[in-house]
């Protein structure tokens, strides 16, 4: 490896580990502002949060790796070309095929890593996120509640509970006044009660020798009821992560036995080759971005910097809108070979990536002595 290959890479590598730090952060503020309600709600111990942070910046690997690694291209080149850096190069007898080289060899290490990362850590990040999220919910009914205090996130109630046992979920003396279950507003006082909640996301509150009283303001009449045990049931499921078996959350395992399995129970099988196609797709971008993000610094001007990275996000946004069309027009299409044909998925999927390659060969033709 020469010394020109050494500072290709260095300040490739470089800024590319500045980039991926970046948009980590990014994305990792703006889901922050999303989770905090429930974070502060439902006052999460640091090792949930951290889990729950860990699995974020994981999964948005996938994401990030690509567009970090394509912003680093045009930052460099740009700053090459406006620094006359490509220029003075040329001028030594380096032809562009030979400047391309160090990224490239790059881009194939990015895409394998993209592809890998695709198939394999991103899916076990967003998985555990889902297991973090799981367990939020799991313990949700029973983390607002407080010894001796009032709470108002409790099945949708307001709760006063003057003990609560954190292990066994024991509550001793209990008042609930609620709006929401009964047409009249309703209160409930029992001498004691537990909360017995399940991992499929099913719970219920069982209250024992207790008082209902039910208040009608039409007749200005309250009805009281007297009960030895009485239940509320909760259905949170929805809310829980782990019932939905989310694509994302699948690796390359799971998505092969699950079109395996789509195969011969007859169901819909795009969902399943969509998934498969997209993630190799984005990997095999990283590798088309090179040429883009070299060709399009080929620009003597000093504003080549500043044109290579409005040019660049042009591109990451059309990308990435061309690929969420074709994804959700194919898997719509009641063309009936789009559902027989695996292929198929493939060509639509990467149709995208094929439009890079006839603008990395337009650029190419253009913008070099090479002839192809």
């Amino acid at each position: 490896m020469t010394k020109l290959d050494k500072y290709f890479l260095k300040e490739l590598i470089k800024t590319f580990l500045v980039g991926l730090v970046v948009a980590e952060l990014v994305l990792l503020g703006l889901q922050g502002i999303r989770l905090s309600g429930l974070i502060v709600s439902q006052g999460l111990d640091w090792s949930l949060i951290l889990r729950l942070v860990a699995g974020l910046c994981v999964s948005f690997l996938p994401v990030v790796l690509p567009v970090s690694f394509l912003f680093s291209l045009l930052i460099v080149f740009g700053r090459m070309s406006s620094d006359r850096e490509l220029l003075a190069l040329q001028s030594m007898g380096y032809e562009p095929a030979r400047l391309l080289k160090p990224g490239l060899f790059l881009g194939v290490l990015v895409a394998m890593a993209s592809i890998w990362v695709s198939f394999d850590l991103g899916p076990k990040g967003n998985r555990n996120f889902e297991i973090a999220i799981d367990t939020i919910y799991r313990k949700k009914v029973t983390n607002v509640l407080r010894s001796g205090t009032f709470a108002e996130g409790f099945l949708g109630m307001v709760v006063f509970v003057d003990e609560v046992d954190p292990f066994t979920q024991e509550l001793k003396r209990v008042f609930l006044y609620d709006e929401s279950s009964f047409t009249k507003n309703t209160s409930i006082s029992a001498s004691h009660g537990r909360w017995e909640g399940s991992d499929s996301g099913l719970g219920s509150l069982r209250l024992f020798d207790g008082l209902i009283l039910v208040q009608d303001h039409d007749s200005n009449r309250i009805q009281r009821i007297r009960f030895d045990e009485y239940k509320l049931f909760v259905d949170y499921s929805v809310d829980m992560a782990g019932g939905r078996n989310s694509p994302a959350s699948q690796g390359w395992q799971a998505l092969i036995e699950k079109r395996e399995e789509l195969k011969t129970s007859g169901a819909d099988p795009r969902g399943n080759w969509v998934e498969i196609a997209r993630r190799f797709a984005v990997g095999l971008a990283c590798l088309l971005f090179v040429p883009l993000s070299f060709l399009l610094a080929l620009d003597n001007r000093r504003t080549a910097k500043n044109r290579a990275v409005a040019i660049g996000l042009v591109v990451v946004i059309g990308y990435w809108t061309a690929y969420f069309a074709m994804a959700t027009w194919y898997q719509r299409a009641s063309i009936a070979s789009f559902s027989k044909y695996e292929i198929m998925a493939w060509i639509v999927i990467g149709a995208p990536n094929l439009f890079l390659l006839f603008l990395d060969w337009w650029l190419f033709k253009r913008r070099s002595k090479i002839t192809i």
